[in-house]
């Protein structure tokens, strides 16, 4: 959580990396060699372009991205002293569930854009607060690209296939390449229930990031990839469908 990593960025340094290093040097020396490590689209920061490309320039902006960062360096520097191999994922705004309502997103006080809206519009929580309407976006509300959670679940397996059988290391940005802003997601859901939700603006959270959109012909190229849900209707309907049982 960005919001948290501000308040304590203590332990985000703690857990995301100190801790990681013990983990990973523990893989290493049990001769564990080939890594996928789950990163962030944050590691850009506010980009200077709006499709953000893994060869830009990282700045992270927060404790949490920061933290993100420096396990992937990490990573990149062990991959040549100890001979490992890794896949570094930069997730961007991972949402969604699964469509058979097995698993999904379960967190309290969630910060999370399509949670909380989907609590909100299940009764489980009384309104949404958009964090600023004056960023420099078509409608002044945050952008970002929202990555369907089973077309990651696809993506690790063709970046593990990829590590047993040729053992490349390398980079990939996860998302769509479509950007919709805080007021479109919200928008979408009211269309999805046929009901207006409580909507209310504050201010922009600390160190938050005004658009977030992947360059992702990368992982297209490289693994043939087609995303299977790229649709943010199916994506909220997913979130909506796993929030009314849970």
């Amino acid at each position: 959580r960005v919001d948290e990593s501000v308040k304590y960025p203590g332990k985000y340094e703690l857990h995301n990396f100190e801790k990681s290093k013990i983990f990973f040097n523990c893989c290493f020396k049990n001769n564990i060699k080939k890594i996928i490590f789950s990163s962030t689209a944050g590691v850009y920061g506010n980009a200077h372009s709006e499709y953000v490309k893994e060869t830009d320039i990282l700045k992270p902006i927060n404790p949490y991205s920061e933290s993100k960062k420096k396990i992937e360096d990490f990573l990149i520097e062990n991959s040549k002293s100890k001979k490992i191999h890794y896949t570094i994922l930069r997730y961007f705004n991972v949402a969604g569930a699964d469509k058979n309502k097995r698993s999904g997103l379960i967190s309290k006080s969630s910060t999370n854009l399509i949670k909380a809206v989907c609590e909100v519009a299940t009764k489980k929580r009384d309104k949404i607060i958009i964090n600023g309407n004056d960023y420099k976006t078509k409608d002044g509300t945050a952008i970002r690209d929202f990555i369907h959670v089973s077309d990651i679940a696809d993506i690790h397996v063709l970046a593990a296939n990829s590590l047993f059988k040729n053992s490349a290391s390398d980079i990939y940005n996860c998302g769509y390449g479509q950007g919709y802003s805080v007021k479109e997601v919200i928008a979408e859901v009211e269309n999805i229930i046929n009901s207006k939700l409580k909507v209310e603006t504050g201010p922009r959270r600390e160190k938050d990031i005004a658009v977030s959109i992947a360059n992702s012909d990368k992982f297209k190229k490289k693994f043939n990839w087609k995303p299977k849900f790229n649709n943010l209707n199916y994506i909220l309907k997913t979130a909506l469908d796993w929030e009314k049982i849970n």
